[in-house]
């Protein structure tokens, strides 16, 4: 779900040449029946449940002034005898200067290819529509219609979409349970059920509101807004503009289904967040990523900025004493004032520093912040910051989280994928070598292998320039335009048709993609996005 461009000054997925994506990280997917169970427990041992996701039920910024005192002083007042001179400013030189444009907004027009389920309206490709086993390009966003939206960025979320027009809207579609959208989605239609198997791919009634692809009204805005990218979480959204003000909505939700966004003006807690407001309590940022219920941002002085829940330590620290409330934003206590990059998968996270380092922290359950010792327990997750050796000083430009697993793009091309290796997630066939180098591969009781400990090259993908990770599948695209999927595919979220898992990353070779230059991807739990560069007119 997660994904990102290391830019000069930070990151930017979302223009997963534009800037932040995440997104695309999704860990609450709904499932089919455990797959090659075992009678041992445990997270090595265990096969997770994989499928269809129903649309969920659950219910449910503090601007804070710094008092600052400043003492008078005696040095400089006027003797009794003296005249006060006032000086009297121009209408010009009174009104305040604009802010400066701290983020580049994107240019490039994306045509946007959409795979996979759209039972809740996911695919955005209208009521009627509600699957798409192969790459489709989304009517409603293509850039040789007048009338459609002309995307230049996009992210993905656990069951909808975020992306940014040409016109400067803020595009969303997809399940709005939680005010995801931002924009209201009331529809006397109702909802459809989604386990009634007489409702096909043509004659589904979605509800239009969701499934179509809508702006967010402007009035929720300041007037002169301009944004340049944008980020998604599983049912929390967020866009940044070009002078690093962060606006966000929807809600954060924690294991046990508590819904909570964070405050309002008053300082009561709102649950839901069902239009837009400005995120307060953070300086200037140049870059914003999503988790599936945390959210980091990099600010103008390379420092990092975490809000949300921080259940499996999402937030590289523990919350103690003034600095426990964790909807509050606060730095995080790695690369202070060194880092240039921020990434995240569902519940974990990432930071590269201006030495080329690359740090994880958070859940690491089968390996997926990339530290092996802790790989395979249960409940693994790392409380701090870690470098992940294998990638430092490999000029990592790119790294993208799923569920279980992560990935990273060099600037030379390489990919490395590591983490849980069952339904080929990863992309690649280990060698028998591989396979027995314990410190490269982690095996359960039965020697099959689970975890890849070490960043492995993913070798047939060519020269990559963007990875994105879903729950459990994968999307690469290579420097040619060229896209390659890998992982569970049961829902079509591969765009290769109707196949259940996919072991080594293969080549999208549908005929919507064939004869277009791909540039960017992005996955959700069940579905996903491919997109090109729009065709001259």
């Amino acid at each position: 779900m997660g994904r990102s461009f290391v830019v000069s000054y930070s990151y930017g997925v979302s223009s997963v040449g534009s800037l932040g994506r995440v997104g695309e990280a999704c860990q609450a997917h709904a499932a089919k029946e455990a797959r090659n169970s075992t009678t041992t427990t445990g997270p090595l041992n265990s096969s997770d449940p994989i499928g269809k996701r129903k649309r969920p039920r659950l219910e449910e910024q503090i601007p804070r002034d710094d008092a600052t005192s400043r003492k008078r002083s005696r040095v400089g007042r006027p003797r009794k005898d003296q005249t006060k001179v006032h000086s009297v400013k121009s209408r010009e030189e009174q009104v305040a200067a604009p802010p400066a444009v701290l983020n580049e907004v994107p240019q490039e027009i994306l045509a946007i290819f959409v795979f996979g389920t759209g039972e809740n309206g996911e695919l955005g490709l209208g009521p009627k529509i509600n699957e798409a086993q192969r790459p489709v390009l989304n009517p409603f966003l293509d850039p040789s219609s007048p009338t459609a939206y002309h995307i230049v960025d996009f992210a993905c979320g656990g069951m909808h979409t975020v992306a940014l027009s040409t016109s400067n809207r803020i595009i969303t579609w997809g399940v709005n349970d939680n005010g995801a959208l931002g924009r209201k989605t009331d529809w006397e239609g109702g909802l459809r059920d989604v386990d009634d198997e007489s409702d096909n791919g043509e004659d589904a009634e979605l509800n239009p509101l969701e499934s179509t692809p809508k702006e967010i009204p402007a009035k929720h805005f300041p007037s002169g807004t301009k944004f340049a990218q944008v980020a998604a979480g599983d049912s929390c959204s967020f866009a940044l503009t070009d002078t690093g003000l962060v606006y966000g909505w929807g809600s954060f939700r924690d294991s046990q289904g508590n819904n909570r966004f964070g405050y309002d003006t008053n300082g009561k807690i709102v649950k839901i967040q069902e239009s837009p407001v400005q995120i307060q309590g953070i300086p200037l940022i140049t870059q914003i990523v999503c988790g599936d219920n945390h959210a980091l941002a990099l600010d103008i002085k390379d420092n990092i900025w975490a809000w949300g829940y921080n259940e499996q330590n999402q937030f590289g620290r523990r919350l103690f004493g003034r600095r426990q409330d964790s909807f509050v934003p606060s730095q995080v206590r790695v690369c202070r004032g060194k880092a240039k990059y921020v990434a995240s998968g569902p519940y974990h996270s990432f930071a590269i520093d201006r030495q080329d380092n690359v740090w994880a922290w958070g859940a690491n359950t089968f390996g997926q912040a990339g530290e092996s010792k802790s790989a395979g327990k249960d409940s693994a997750f790392l409380p701090s910051p870690v470098k992940i050796r294998h990638l430092c000083q490999k000029e990592v430009t790119v790294l993208a989280g799923g569920a279980f697993h992560s990935a990273a793009i060099t600037v030379g091309g390489q990919c490395f994928v590591w983490g849980r290796t069952d339904y080929g997630r990863l992309g690649v066939q280990f060698t028998p070598e591989q396979t027995q180098d314990e410190d490269n591969i982690r095996c359960d009781d039965r020697g099959k292998p689970r975890i890849c400990l070490r960043p492995t090259a993913v070798l047939n993908v060519g020269h990559a320039v963007d990875v994105a990770c879903g729950t459990d599948h994968t999307l690469f695209i290579n420097k040619s335009g060229a896209g390659y999927s890998s992982g569970v595919g049961d829902q079509g979220q591969l765009g290769l048709g109707a196949e259940d898992e996919i072991e080594v990353a293969t080549l999208i070779k549908a005929k919507a993609v064939r004869d277009r230059f791909l540039v960017r991807a992005g996955a959700s739990g069940n579905s996903s996005i491919v997109a090109a560069v729009a065709r001259d007119s």
